[in-house]
């Protein structure tokens, strides 16, 4: 399954973001659902991945998003949805 996320951002001319959905963890097979999308961005790949809760149980309310910037960069976020969860993250990587 796939969807796109697309931003409010022209000055950074962005593409539309294409997601993917995955298994949030291989010890429970089919119980969490991870989004993860690829983001081209100031010469640099950047690796965004969504999971629901807290991202260690699954079990709080709202979602996750995880950046990794590469060069050791990373940084997260907490969202109350998953849309939101999106577009922040592909707004904070394009900034």
């Amino acid at each position: 399954m796939t969807d796109t996320t697309t931003t409010d951002d022209t000055t950074a001319q962005a593409k539309p973001v294409e997601w993917h959905a995955v298994d949030a963890d291989d010890r429970w097979p089919g119980r969490w659902t991870a989004h993860t999308a690829s983001v081209h961005a100031h010469g640099r790949t950047y690796l965004i991945r969504i999971t629901p809760g807290d991202h260690a149980t699954y079990l709080d309310p709202g979602f996750y998003a995880d950046i990794d910037g590469g060069y050791g960069q990373r940084w997260g976020m907490r969202t109350a949805t998953l849309d939101e969860a999106k577009r922040r993250a592909v707004e904070d990587v394009l900034r």
